[in-house]
C-alpha cells in the first residue's frame, strides 16, 4: 500500500481519452489551476480524505476541459492501484519532473502532504516573481502603445488640414514638420502598404520569437548583458536553491535534485552551468566547488553553501539562501520599474513636444514672415 491507503500492483497506467474538437491554441493547464488543484489536495489530504476522492472532487470544480481529462485519467490510475506521482508522470506538459519525482519521495517516506505543500509555496514564489515583472512592463509598454496611436492619429487626422496652409512656404518649415509632412502623404498614399507592412512584421516577429535563435539570443542576453544579468542570474538562482533544497530536504538524492532542478530551468546556459555541477558531482567533486563556478554569485554565498555541505545543513542552506534571493529579485525589480516608468513618461512627452512643435511652431514662423 501506498501512503494514501491505495494498494500498488503492476497494472498498465491508462491514457486520457481524448475528446474530438477542432482549437486554434493548444490545450494546456494555467499555473493557477494548478495550484488551484494543488492546494484543495493538500486541504483534503489533511482532513483524511482518500487521494481518489479527493482528485475527484477537485475535478468537478474544474473547468478547464483538458485538466478534466487529465484529472479523470489520474483517478482511474489511482483507483488501479499505481501511486499518485505515477498517475502524475503521465502528463508531463501538466506536471513538471521536479514535482513528480518530489511526490514520489513525499510517498515513500510517508509525508505527501509536507511535500504538496513545499510544492504550493514553491509555485507561489514563481507566481509572485511573474506578476511583478508584468507589473514592471505593463505600463511602459501601454505608454508606448498610446504614443503610437497618438502618432499616427496626428499624420492622418491633424496635420493634413495645415498642409494647406504650408504650401509653397517649405523653406521655412523645421525639419520635424517636412519629415512628419512626407509620413503623412506616405500613410495617406500608401495605407496599404503600411497594413501590408504591419502585417508581415507581426508574423516575422511571431516566428522569429517561437524560433530557435530568439531562444538563444534571449538566453545569451539575460546571463551576459549586464543591465539584465544580475535580476535573471537572482531568478534562476533562487529557484534553482528552493527546487533543489526542497527536493534534498523531502529525500531525493542530490545528483538526481541537481538534473531535475535543472532541466526546470529555461535558460540554456544556466541549464549547462547546473549540468557541470551534476557532472563534477558524479565525478567524486563537492557541490560547492561546481556551485563557486558562476561569477554572478555572491563570494558570502558560495562560503555558505560550502559550510551547510560541510555541516550536513545542505537543505536549510539553500532554502534560506533562496529567500535571500527572491528578496533581491523583489528590490531589482522595483529599481527596474523606478527607471523605467520615469523614463517612459520622458519619451511620451518628446513625442508630445515633437508632434505640437511641429505643427505649432510653423504657424508662428508663417505669423512673422507675413508680418
Amino acid at each position: 500500500r501506498n501512503v494514501t491507503g491505495v494498494q500498488t500492483c503492476a497494472l498498465p497506467i491508462s491514457g486520457i481519452k481524448k475528446k474530438k474538437s477542432f482549437s486554434f491554441s493548444r490545450p494546456s493547464v494555467k499555473q493557477k489551476e494548478l495550484f488551484f488543484f494543488l492546494t484543495q489536495l493538500s486541504l483534503m489530504l489533511d482532513v483524511g480524505i482518500s487521494l481518489s476522492r479527493a482528485i475527484e472532487t477537485i475535478n468537478g470544480q474544474t473547468t478547464n476541459d483538458y485538466f478534466k481529462g487529465v484529472l479523470e485519467a489520474m483517478v482511474k490510475d489511482i483507483e488501479e492501484g499505481h501511486q499518485l506521482s505515477a498517475a502524475m508522470s503521465r502528463h508531463p506538459t501538466v506536471f513538471k519532473s521536479v514535482y513528480v519525482n518530489m511526490i514520489r519521495s513525499g510517498e515513500t517516506g510517508g509525508f505527501l502532504p509536507k511535500v504538496i505543500d513545499s510544492i504550493i509555496e514553491m509555485l507561489e514564489k514563481q507566481q509572485a516573481i511573474r506578476s511583478r515583472l508584468r507589473s514592471a512592463t505593463a505600463y511602459p509598454l501601454v505608454l508606448c502603445v498610446l504614443a503610437i496611436v497618438v502618432t499616427i492619429f496626428v499624420l492622418i487626422g491633424i496635420l493634413p488640414k495645415f498642409m494647406v496652409f504650408f504650401e509653397g512656404k517649405y523653406h521655412i518649415l523645421p525639419p520635424t514638420t517636412r519629415v512628419m509632412m512626407g509620413l503623412s502623404v506616405f500613410l495617406r498614399s500608401y495605407w496599404w502598404v503600411c497594413i501590408l507592412g504591419a502585417v508581415g512584421l507581426g508574423a516575422g516577429g511571431r516566428v522569429y520569437l517561437s524560433s530557435k535563435f530568439f531562444t538563444s539570443h534571449k538566453d545569451w542576453i539575460s546571463i551576459n548583458v549586464k543591465l539584465f544579468s544580475k535580476l535573471f542570474n537572482n531568478i534562476y538562482t533562487g529557484f534553482f536553491l528552493r527546487s533543489l533544497g526542497t527536493m534534498l530536504d523531502n529525500g531525493v538524492p542530490l545528483a538526481e535534485a541537481i538534473s531535475i532542478a535543472g532541466n526546470t530551468i529555461e535558460n540554456s546556459y544556466y541549464k549547462a552551468y547546473v549540468e557541470n555541477i551534476r557532472i563534477n558531482i558524479e565525478e567524486g567533486g563537492h557541490f560547492s566547488t561546481g556551485f563557486a563556478l558562476n561569477k554572478n554569485i555572491h563570494e558570502s554565498v558560495k562560503q555558505m553553501i560550502a559550510v551547510g555541505e560541510d555541516v550536513g545543513k545542505m537543505p536549510e542552506v539553500m532554502l534560506k539562501l533562496s529567500h535571500l534571493y527572491e528578496r533581491e529579485t523583489e528590490d531589482s525589480l522595483n529599481q527596474i520599474a523606478s527607471m523605467i516608468e520615469p523614463a517612459a513618461l520622458v519619451i511620451m512627452g518628446v513625442v508630445v513636444f515633437i508632434i505640437v512643435s511641429s505643427i505649432i511652431l510653423p504657424m508662428f514662423r508663417l505669423a512673422g514672415a507675413m508680418a
